[in-house]
């Protein structure tokens, strides 16, 4: 029967059910004190079968009160009928609610509805009868019964620490799964209940031997219920082996030590259901067969992993060793339930399995594709719920997080979007709205760790960042929460600093006390978890930021009584003791320089720097180089002519303060003072030879860097700097770069300074003199300070060279050749080039400074501090500098020619490149993106065409041996992107009207068809990916034929780690081979040793294969990693080359769509320009001329995807961008 409303009478109209029934169940309720009953549990069961559709919560309460009602008195057990009559009521009108809002968090996205199983409401009352009379206690009968509902929390790690917590997760992370099948009782009702109940009838003709080896008995499980928690696709427990499919509750066991209770995720059920749903052309029996068997499959493997009991796996049992055993009984039993099938249904599945290449392919694949695409759009919505958030759009923020619901989305967004709204309140003024945020952004802070949305604080420091996978310490992997906590406090200490510096600022001293309050117990609560002691994590403290915070606060409720007298120094003088913080030296800083207040902001300042020992030069966010960086810029925008003598004066002393109080941070330092470097010569595998030019002539070869020096991930080093997650261990290379770093990032911000100082000079040359009478601003003592600033920068460029070649001569110990090692020595590799870089990055910052300081100073001055090729570059840029035109116009001839022959490729570090080469061009392109950048605004395309001709002969000109890097992309940008964007910003200046959108169009579409046919030349001439090699038929037959017949033994997911294959391609694929052979096991010999040794295949061709296979899995290591998550090939190294094939399909692709760039920047920049309608043309003609091209592409992946029976998300909505 059917449950109806009677809307015009407004009474219920009750369905008819079977009072037998009924009648049993409110006898339970009505005498039972809570003791689980089977029959009682069986009896809702039967009373929800009876409904066509699920009954409300209401519907049943007044259904139980009225067949209660009709009972009473009608026999000795119904005479008294006070307790059901009670529990009833406490059951639907206090329990339900509260247990809901209970887990408004944790189960948000769970409806009442949802909740209103038989079984749960079954077990809801039995725990609510456990806490017994008086009924009148209503709140604490029903606290009790919900903590006695909250039974489960799965595999979640508990550090061992002395905290008060006894290793108990919170109280809000625990609930009680929903039960869909009972022993005793059957299977539940509702929409998973056939494919339940086919499921429990396939585990039991199941043969014996594979249930045992899964751990698996029918007989031990009591209960199969559901996790209803939101799935979270980042949650480092998702890495678990098989953690998806499910588990055995860890915290139910009987006497004997079994599990008793196996939990099924409801993503996996759902997922299953919608294939039963899409395809109805199989009848309907045989999808629940086929679903039932895939769910049997996924719950052995779960069990697998998960084992029958607390001791199932050794202590030195790890996930690694276990997974090659699972995968076996995983194809075992697929495949013994395949020859067990008969009839019409053997024939289909047979055909599918031929089709899909494994037993039950075609379900097992859509699974994997189906969590896959799920997690893939999540990760997608979240990003946008991020950006939206932090740009403090609340509602879209929302939006984006509910779209696939996830806890830690959720708490993440509502976090973010009240930090960044406190920070514009500020903006405003309007403090107090500012301060109503903080106490929600606390609650939001507590919530989300409490029910497991955000790590929980006490794991960061008991595992060190990392989260225990399995029993096995190797099977630990780093827990990306932790950096996302971290970063929210950090984001909230700063929200509190900056509003007590508002407080204090705006004189609300009531205020200021309640906000300090309560930032300091934040403060003392984060730091009791102790978070700082854990090395490779950023350090939160908040103690200091609550302390540098309150000494900000104070100092400028002080000042501010004071009168906020600018260039008070005495003020000042007398409370730089108070300072003790990198964080309190910052805010004050700041807070002064928004009153404009420069004089006692850079006296602070280096106050700062001469004790840096005390409070380092940086905390967090909060940087001397920041503060420094945008003081000068204060500084150097004001072109005001009153001004100008003034701040003058004012860099000229800055610097001299620097030089003073900086001590050792004025220099490079010495490498033989951080570590002695060992007496005995070290051999340089690419010592430049005798013949080429000295190194001081090659790295003198050009003038280099340009005003604001800004690296990309182009710098000569592929791939990374660090593996993902893992950082060095105390190693010596490690404590070289922990001494060079901020050593370095020093001088790089005297090179800014410097550069920022340049062109403020030759901007005021072109400020028209007001009074005559005045004196100059270059005069005598500026040009004196410029010249020793450009003697100081060639001291730098030296002693930095002399760095660089000690880092490059220092060598790290050579791996033993196995996997721990070869990750251990990439780590230690990748910090000493991410050295180099810095160092190269640092030198080029001192030529840039270098090159403008020459070019402010009168040619007559400058000329005896130049080079040969400083001599070219200096007028060019004192034209530009200055806006002389003419003289770039008379120089530029004699510059493109000398520079025309020299080479513009390099070999990156990683690939044997000799540093000063990557040096010396890297400066060379830092100059031409900088010309290509300013000509352009002066008017000068032509020049500007021509130099971007001349970079490509160039590159042409000249190429190094082996891998070479080219940038003639980023040079092609910034050319066509400055061109375009000079062109619509000048056509405001134009006489006649400004442009309409089809003249745009029309000049737009005739720049970049110039450019474009520039770009497809060079584009002929480069390799984007190694995957492209793949596409040539030749080398792709090779690859496959060497994966088919030697893969089984090469390609296993544990040994394809990016830092593993980093340190095999380092060292020598060879090498890796020689040490294959010398460790393999005699017992199961290797094919590709056995036939290299038999000369069957010869070790050149074995290599080029190898290379070819790693490089591509490095090039697109996402790639990898999702084809190793989502799909059953992986399993097999013999099917590698499936994965191939589609590294093959997006290479092609984003062939053409680098073919496509010109096109892309010129909407960018109409975008830009505000020319939104000539974008939105440009945007439509695109999609026009590129649709064709796209169709193909898309429809050779679906090819791809049905011939393997694989889809890889990330390539498939790579592809569906269409360019």
């Amino acid at each position: 029967m059917t449950a109806s409303r009677n809307q015009k009478s407004g009474q219920d109209v009750l369905p008819t059910v079977d009072k037998l029934i009924t009648r049993e169940i409110l006898g339970y309720l009505n005498f039972s004190n809570g003791k689980p009953d089977p029959k009682f549990r069986f009896n809702w069961n039967q009373l929800f079968s009876e409904w066509e559709h699920p009954p409300t919560a209401h519907t049943l309460e007044l259904l139980l009160n009225s067949h209660l009602k009709e009972l009473e008195g009608t026999t000795a057990a119904f005479q008294e009928i006070k307790q059901a009559k009670s529990v009833i009521r406490i059951a639907f009108q206090e329990c339900l609610p509260q247990y809901r809002e209970h887990h408004r968090d944790l189960l948000f996205h769970i409806s009442e509805q949802e909740l209103i199983q038989p079984y749960f409401l079954g077990v809801l009352f039995e725990a609510l009868l456990e806490q017994g009379g008086p009924w009148e206690s209503t709140q604490q009968i029903v606290s009790k019964t919900i903590d006695r509902l909250n039974d489960f929390v799965g595999f979640r790690p508990v550090a061992v620490l002395e905290n008060g917590r006894q290793m108990q997760v919170y109280p809000h992370e625990k609930f009680r799964p929903l039960p869909v099948y009972f022993r005793e009782s059957g299977v539940a009702s509702g929409p998973y209940q056939r494919l339940i109940e086919q499921t429990i009838k396939t585990l039991q003709t199941t043969p014996d031997d594979l249930l045992h080896q899964a751990y698996f008995s029918l007989d031990k499980m009591d209960e199969i219920a559901i996790d209803l928690r939101a799935h979270d696709h980042l949650h480092p427990v998702n890495k678990r082996t098989n953690y998806m499919f499910g588990e055995w509750d860890p915290h139910v066991i009987d006497n004997q030590g079994y599990y008793r209770r196996f939990v099924i995720r409801r993503l996996i059920l759902d997922s299953l259901l919608a294939w039963i749903d899409e395809n109805k052309e199989i009848p309907l029996e045989e999808r629940l067969q086929d679903a039932a068997a895939v769910l049997s499959g996924t719950m052995l493997m779960a069990s697998s992993i998960s084992g029958c009991g607390p001791d199932t796996h050794a202590s030195d049992t790890s996930l690694t060793s276990l997974l090659p055993k699972v995968a076996r009984q995983r194809d075992d039993y697929y495949n013994r339930l395949l020859a067990s099938a008969t009839g019409k249904r053997a024939e289909r599945l047979l055909k599918e399995a031929k089709q899909s290449q494994q037993p039950f392919g075609h379900i097992r694949h859509y699974l994997n594709l189906h969590l896959a695409r799920y997690g893939a759009q999540q990760v997608q919505h979240r990003q946008l719920s991020r950006i939206y958030a932090r740009m403090g759009f609340s509602t879209a923020a929302r939006c984006e997080a509910a779209v696939i619901p996830c806890t830690s989305v959720r708490f993440e967004c509502e976090i973010q979007w009240r930090i960044t709204m406190v920070h514009l309140h500020l903006e405003r003024y309007e403090l107090d709205q500012a301060w109503k945020l903080i106490p929600e952004i606390e609650d939001h802070l507590t919530r989300g760790i409490e029910c497991g949305a955000l790590i929980d604080p006490w794991n960061i420091l008991g595992f060190q960042g990392l989260f225990p996978l399995f029993i096995s310490r190797e099977d630990s992997i780093p827990d990306q929460r932790s950096e996302v906590l971290l970063d929210l406090m950090e984001e909230i200490f700063s929200a509190y600093s900056a509003t007590l510096s508002e407080a204090a600022a705006q004189g609300n001293n009531q205020l200021k006390l309640q906000i300090s309050d309560q930032f300091q117990k934040l403060a003392e609560k984060w730091d009791r978890y102790a978070t700082t002691t854990v090395e490779d994590l950023p350090h939160v403290n908040g103690q200091d930021s609550f302390e540098s915070a309150a000494h900000v606060s104070q100092i400028l409720t002080e000042w501010k009584s004071g009168g906020e007298a600018v260039g008070d120094i005495s003020f000042w003088r007398q409370h730089v003791d108070r300072f003790e913080s990198a964080k309190a030296y910052a805010l004050t800083v700041d807070a002064l320089l928004q009153k404009h207040d420069h004089v006692a902001a850079i006296g602070l300042i280096m106050q700062w720097l001469s004790q840096v020992d005390q409070t380092g030069l940086e905390s967090g966010p909060y940087s001397i180089h920041a503060v420094l960086l945008q003081w000068m810029r204060q500084l150097t925008s004001n072109i005001d002519p009153a001004a100008i003598p003034a701040n003058s004066q004012s860099i000229r002393k800055m610097f001299d303060y620097l030089e003073v109080n900086a001590a050792d941070y004025w220099s490079v330092p010495n490498f033989d003072a951080v570590l002695p470097v060992p007496e005995k010569e070290i051999e340089d595998p690419f010592e430049i030879d005798p013949e080429e030019p000295d190194e001081e002539d090659s790295l003198f070869g050009a003038a280099y860097e340009n005003v604001t020096f800004r690296d990309s991930a182009d710098d000569g080093i592929q791939g990374e700097m660090m593996d993902s997650g893992f950082s060095p261990s105390n190693t010596e290379i490690e404590s070289i770069n922990r001494q060079l770093e901020p050593r370095l990032k020093f001088l790089n911000t005297l090179s800014q300074l410097w550069q920022l100082s340049a062109a403020f000079f030759c901007e005021t040359e072109l400020v028209p003199v007001e009074n005559p009478e005045k004196p100059a601003v270059l005069n005598e003592e500026t040009r004196q300070s410029i010249a020793g600033w450009i003697r100081h920068t060639e001291h730098l460029q030296q002693e930095l060279i002399v760095l660089l070649n000690s880092i490059w001569n220092y060598q790290i110990p050579k791996p033993s050749g196995d996997h721990d090692s070869n990750i251990e020595y990439d780590l230690q590799l990748q910090t000493k080039y991410y050295l180099m870089h810095a160092i190269i990055i640092t030198t080029v910052n001192c030529r840039s400074a270098r090159l403008m300081l020459l070019s402010t100073i009168p040619q007559s001055e400058a000329e005896p501090e130049l080079t040969e090729n400083e001599s070219l570059l200096v007028p060019i840029y004192r034209g530009v500098l200055t806006r002389d035109v003419e003289l770039i116009q008379k120089e530029f001839p004699t510059f493109l020619s000398n520079i025309a022959e020299i080479p513009l490729l390099y070999t990156p570090i990683d690939q044997g490149g000799k540093p000063n080469v990557v040096l010396k061009v890297r400066s060379l392109q830092m100059i031409l993106r900088f010309l290509l950048s300013q000509l352009p605004n002066l008017g000068m395309l032509r020049e500007t065409w021509q130099l971007l001709k001349t970079a490509y002969r160039m590159e042409r000109s000249s190429r190094p041996e082996g891998i070479a890097v080219s940038e003639f992309d980023r040079l092609f940008r910034t050319a066509l992107r400055s061109s375009l964007s000079a062109i619509i910003r000048s056509s405001h200046s134009w006489e006649t009207e400004q442009l309409d959108d089809e003249q745009l169009i029309d000049i737009a579409e005739q720049l970049v068809n110039k450019y474009r046919e520039q770009w497809l030349k060079h584009s002929r001439t480069m390799r984007l990916s190694s995957a492209e090699a793949l596409n040539q038929e030749f080398v792709w037959q090779e690859v496959k034929q060497f994966i088919e017949l030697y893969g089984a033994d090469l390609f296993h997911a544990q040994y394809l780690t990016l830092g593993n294959l980093r340190t095999i391609l380092h060292n020598g694929i060879e090498q890796y081979l020689n040490y294959l052979a010398e460790y393999q096991d005699p017992a199961h010999p290797m094919a590709l040793l056995t036939d290299l040794e038999e000369d069957k295949i010869d070790m050149e061709e074995a290599v080029t294969n190898l290379k070819v296979i790693f490089e591509s899995v490095i090039d697109k290591f996402d790639r990898f990693v999702e084809y190793n998550s989502t799909t059953t090939q992986s399993d097999y190294g013999e099917m590698f080359y499936c994965l191939l094939d589609f590294l093959r399909i997006e290479a092609a692709y984003e062939r053409d769509d680098w073919k496509m760039v010109p096109l892309l920047i010129a909407h960018k920049v109409l975008a830009q320009q505000d020319r939104n309608e000539s974008a939105l043309i440009w945007e439509a003609v695109f999609e026009a001329t590129s649709e064709e091209m796209a169709k193909k592409h898309l429809k050779k992946l679906k090819q791809t995807e049905s011939k393997y029976k694989i889809n890889l998300p990330l390539i498939s909505d790579h592809l569906n961008e269409r360019f």
